[in-house]
């Protein structure tokens, strides 16, 4: 159930124009997640935009991982807020949070198609050729994935526990101590050999 959003109008803090600052919050219920609060704010004057993910409860620090092998796979949702990682190991894929970091709610191929996007971006700023060359190659890869062609792993690791892969098939694990203490010093340990010892 989707409550009533609401919608408050501010200056700008980036560019200082008066009250084309749109914040927009609305509360969702997301099954098997629970409740989460949506925000999005826009400047409708230099198009500033910023949107997160916040659930709440109270929730653990995790890491799903998600198999993905059909086309199926791809309607599986993610809810991921700014203070996630996201990880595509087989296609060298790996998106740390920051500052500029986004929430969202969306599902696995709406995730294939933001690294998509970045990767488009690469290619116009690519220095050299190799570079160019690798990025296509990836984003072949995604589009086969979207085909159910190929297979990956996502992975998405949220030490503040406010993200979540839901779905069948997706794995769920509580991270330990000293893994949210690692995440904090920036360190993001891909566990490959426990990848390839599953298969």
């Amino acid at each position: 159930m989707e409550n009533v959003q609401n919608v408050q109008r501010l200056d700008c803090p980036v560019c200082g124009s008066k009250g084309s600052f749109v914040i927009t919050t609305h509360q969702i219920d997301i099954p098997y997640f629970g409740p989460v609060l949506e925000t999005t704010m826009i400047c409708e004057k230099c198009n500033f935009r910023r949107s997160d993910v916040f659930p709440l409860e109270v929730r653990e620090p995790k890491r799903y991982k998600l198999k993905i092998k059909s086309e199926r796979d791809l309607n599986k949702r993610v809810v991921r807020s700014s203070s996630a990682y996201i990880q595509i190991p087989e296609l060298g894929v790996e998106i740390k949070p920051g500052p500029l970091a986004e929430g969202f709610v969306s599902n696995v191929e709406g995730v294939l198609n933001r690294v998509d996007n970045i990767l488009q971006t690469l290619i116009r700023w690519a220095e050299t050729e190799e570079q160019k060359k690798k990025a296509e190659e990836i984003r072949e890869r995604i589009k086969k994935l979207k085909e159910g062609k190929d297979e990956a792993t996502l992975i998405l690791i949220d030490p503040l526990g406010h993200s979540a892969i839901i779905g069948e098939g997706v794995e769920e694990e509580i991270l330990s101590e000293e893994e949210v203490e690692k995440l904090k010093e920036g360190i993001v340990i891909m566990d490959l050999d426990k990848e390839k010892e599953k298969k």
